[in-house]
């Protein structure tokens, strides 16, 4: 578990680095923004705005929802079809995606960090400040970490539901939800909405959750 940690807080570090000592965010910001016409193409795009953003936030959350359903529905009304263990870990999957939108949602309204489409570099009217830099209070961009990433993030959780007995294929399922995340980041990088460190850093929670579980759950010394 240690080394786990270990590899958590080097990521840490690596997140912080390259949005405070590299151009990566503006880079991979300039390349979605058409400056001939002063905007983002694709913020309005119909597969970026309206699939990978409205229509797959509902299909997670109905998904979230009936997993919910599973972990707390009377057994009687379950027929006994899910172990009491089954129905315990799924109880903390959906704690931890709830855990992570909500603190999520917290940071965002807390932090002053502003979207690409809202700094003057591309047509908004906030000042650039790195994501880890002291941004002005006056200047609230509310934009971070990424918001829409925890919609798809916590599938992540469901490696729970292989542990302690198959850690590799818990691995896999763990590796799977966290690219889901960073696919749904990515699609709102394309827009314009987020830089990728916002991205990265609710990942990096996610990823702090699932450790604190793993760390101190007593089925992990079943």
């Amino acid at each position: 578990m240690l080394s786990l940690w270990g590899l958590w807080l080097m990521a840490a570090i690596s997140i912080v680095l390259l949005a405070n000592l590299t151009p990566v965010d503006l880079m991979l910001a300039d390349r979605q923004f058409d400056f001939s016409s002063h905007q983002f193409p694709l913020k309005h795009a119909f597969f970026y705005e309206t699939v990978m953003h409205t229509y797959t936030k509902h299909l997670l959350t109905t998904v979230w929802l009936g997993l919910l359903f599973l972990a707390c529905a009377p057994e009687k009304i379950l027929h006994y079809r899910l172990s009491a263990a089954t129905r315990h870990q799924l109880r903390w999957i959906v704690f931890l995606a709830l855990l992570n939108a909500v603190v999520v949602s917290c940071l965002k309204h807390q932090m002053p960090h502003a979207c690409p489409w809202d700094i003057t570099r591309y047509g908004g009217d906030l000042a650039w400040v790195p994501t880890f830099s002291y941004h002005p209070t006056a200047e609230a961009g509310h934009c971070f970490p990424a918001g829409h990433t925890t919609s798809g993030v916590w599938l992540s959780a469901l490696c729970l539901l292989w542990l302690p007995q198959a850690p590799r294929k818990a691995l896999w399922v763990a590796i799977a939800g966290l690219s889901v995340g960073f696919l749904l980041g990515w699609a709102q990088q394309m827009r314009g909405a987020h830089f990728l460190s916002h991205t990265l850093t609710s990942l990096w929670l996610m990823c702090g959750w699932l450790l604190l579980v793993f760390t101190f759950s007593k089925s992990r010394t079943s």
